[in-house]
């Protein structure tokens, strides 16, 4: 019986951008609409900042759930402005 004695590699291994996707340009076009750095626009989702530059990086792609969740956004934002403002980070 042998046994495999390669060492393991340190540290996070290289992330490679996935194909480019709707999302990142989605997400750009409502960060600059609202007005929001990336932080901003972390809090606003509800997801941690390195996640959003993933996101907009093209190293990740966002779940399914984020298209329903920006979908209902918007309608909250075009329905009712007053609590899509409580919703925006710094808008308040």
């Amino acid at each position: 019986m042998t046994t495999d004695i390669t060492p393991k590699p340190r540290g996070r291994p290289r992330v490679r951008p996935v194909q480019p996707s709707h999302h990142a340009d989605r997400l750009k076009a409502l960060q600059a609409r609202l007005g929001l750095s990336q932080a901003g626009l972390a809090a606003y989702l509800g997801v941690p900042a390195p996640t959003v530059r993933n996101w907009l990086d093209g190293l990740r792609t966002p779940p399914a759930l984020l298209d329903r969740l920006l979908h209902v956004l918007a309608i909250v934002e075009t329905l009712a402005p007053d609590v899509h403002g409580h919703l925006t980070p710094g808008k308040r």
